[in-house]
C-alpha cells in the first residue's frame, strides 16, 4: 500500500511566501534567476511525495529524486500526534518548502531527521540511536501497517485523524 503525504497547510504558506519572494527577487536582479530557479526544483524534487513498504524497509518516495529507504529493523517504538514537531528548531535542512526535510531537534524527540510535508500528520519512528519522522495522508492506517510488518505498538499522542 502506497500512501500519499500532502502538503499541510504551514508547507503550503511557507512555499507560497518563497515563490513570491523568488519571483521578486528573479524580477528585481539581474543576477538572481538561474540560482533561485535551480534551488526551487531542488527542493521540489527533493521533496517527499508519499510513502510505502517493503519488506521491512519503509521507502520515502520523492517527487524527482530517487527514494530513500529505511530500515524497519531495530524499531523500538511509534508515536503519533500533531504536535510531535511542536517547537522544533531546524539543525540542517528544509524548513518548509514543499515539506519539511532534514535534521530538527526538539525537547519531546531529540534530534530527528524529517520528510515530512505536514507536521500536522506526523509520524515519529524510533529507535535506538536515531529518529525519523514521517506524515503520511492517513497516519492511523500507517501505523497500522507499521505493526503489522515489526509488531511494534505506537503511542497515539492523539487519537483524532487529521
Amino acid at each position: 500500500m502506497r500512501f500519499r503525504a500532502p502538503l499541510g497547510t504551514s508547507a503550503k504558506w511557507i512555499t507560497g511566501g518563497v515563490i513570491v519572494l523568488f519571483v521578486g527577487i528573479v524580477f528585481l536582479t539581474p543576477w538572481g534567476g538561474a540560482a533561485v530557479w535551480v534551488l526551487m526544483l531542488a527542493l521540489f524534487a527533493f521533496g517527499p511525495n508519499g510513502y510505502s513498504f517493503e519488506s521491512h524497509d519503509l521507502v520515502v518516495h520523492r517527487r524527482a529524486w530517487s527514494p530513500e529507504r529505511i530500515s524497519l529493523r531495530g524499531l523500538k517504538g511509534v508515536r503519533i500526534g500533531p504536535d510531535l514537531m511542536a517547537r522544533s528548531i531546524r539543525t540542517f535542512g528544509n524548513g518548509g518548502v514543499f515539506g519539511f526535510t532534514g535534521w530538527f531537534h526538539n525537547s519531546r524527540l531529540g534530534r530527528y531527521r524529517a520528510w515530512v510535508t505536514d507536521p500536522k500528520r506526523a509520524v515519529a519512528l524510533e529507535f535506538g540511536d536515531r529518529t525519523v519522522v514521517v506524515s503520511p495522508g492517513r497516519p492511523h492506517l500507517f501505523i497500522d501497517e507499521v505493526r503489522e510488518r515489526t509488531g511494534v505498538e505506537a503511542l497515539r499522542e492523539d487519537t483524532a485523524e487529521p
